[in-house]
């Protein structure tokens, strides 16, 4: 059962949605051919925490291209912004650990053809699923609609095992899974006082994302206290713990080891299982990627997208 929308809960989801609305309409100004990947995140991500956040509820995922998810910056990053290119900016943050993820892709280049046919399919396709989520309605009918609105568009698909996810206090991804396609087992009936990340992506490419090799992102999955550990190691453990809770993390954020030893202690702590490494996604077949993003509140009304930046009123959206 889904949990009670008061006041309060409904005010907190709100603000760490204005936070990162604030932040996405940010990324759209200032992600330019020859920007810094690092620089931009650490901007975005301190605007957030600006806007009135208590915290990230994930490092800033910048995705060139075929990377559809789960890169972010690394310490001392040297990438730029190429002056071509599908830029997917998605960003998270909380209050008291209620959670706000919306994502947006720039086109670099103001390419048209299929570098804006990509984005305006996924806008499209999220766009649906806002005026289908109310109460009462299966969430297959929903990857069912963000499959079709997407297929509209010649040679473009979505992306089958990425989708949405249900949000609750100090859960970032919890079950049931959003399809993006209408062929899911899954047949979960929205509730009211559901709270819903919807994310359509698409590509022209296979339609599916693989593992890349490359970790950016962690999280803090098991600090056990081991035998003969030292008293160091362990304040240290209590350290990460402390900083970043059950959300994940960038080794960007760690002020409490030297740098130079960071990537080292990461990568001990992961093959330790202490930390959890995301692998970043890759489009099968290297295909282009787009993504469009809200976190969305079920009411008896319609979906109120707590993320909302855009130019227009969503309740056009309620039918």
């Amino acid at each position: 059962m889904a949990p009670e929308l008061t006041t309060e809960i409904t005010e907190k989801y709100l603000k760490a949605g204005k936070a990162v609305a604030h932040a996405l309409k940010l990324a759209y100004q200032i992600a330019r051919p020859g920007t810094n990947m690092g620089d931009l995140a650490k901007i975005l991500e301190d605007d957030i925490l600006a806007q009135g956040a208590e915290g990230l509820a994930f490092p800033a995922n910048i995705g060139l291209d075929e990377i559809a998810a789960h890169y972010s910056p690394v310490i001392k990053e040297e990438q730029v912004l190429p002056t071509k290119g599908l830029l997917k900016v998605d960003l998270g943050a909380h209050v008291d650990g209620y959670v706000a993820d919306a994502a947006i892709t720039v086109n670099l280049g103001k390419d048209g053809g299929v570098y804006q046919d990509l984005i305006q399919a996924a806008k499209d396709a999220l766009y649906k699923a806002i005026e289908l989520a109310k109460p009462g309605v299966n969430i297959k009918t929903i990857g069912m609609a963000i499959q079709a609105e997407i297929e509209k568009y010649k040679g473009l698909t979505p992306i089958s095992n990425l989708g949405g996810h249900r949000i609750s206090q100090w859960d970032l991804h919890g079950a049931p899974f959003i399809p993006n396609i209408g062929s899911t087992t899954d047949n979960y009936i929205l509730q009211e006082g559901d709270q819903i990340a919807i994310e359509p992506f698409t590509t022209n490419g296979y339609g599916a994302i693989r593992n890349g090799k490359e970790i950016t992102i962690f999280e803090v999955k098991n600090i056990r206290k081991k035998k003969n550990m030292p008293q160091s190691e362990r304040i240290r453990l209590q350290k990460f713990k402390k900083k970043f809770g059950p959300f994940p993390f960038s080794p960007r954020w760690i002020d409490f080891i030297p740098q130079d030893r960071i990537n080292d202690i990461i990568l001990k702590y992961h093959r330790q299982g202490i930390i959890q490494g995301y692998n970043v996604f890759v489009e099968r077949a290297h295909g282009l990627v787009a993504q469009h993003e809200h976190t969305l509140l079920i009411t008896k009304e319609g979906a109120i997208p707590t993320t909302w930046w855009e130019d227009f009123d969503y309740h056009s959206l309620w039918k």
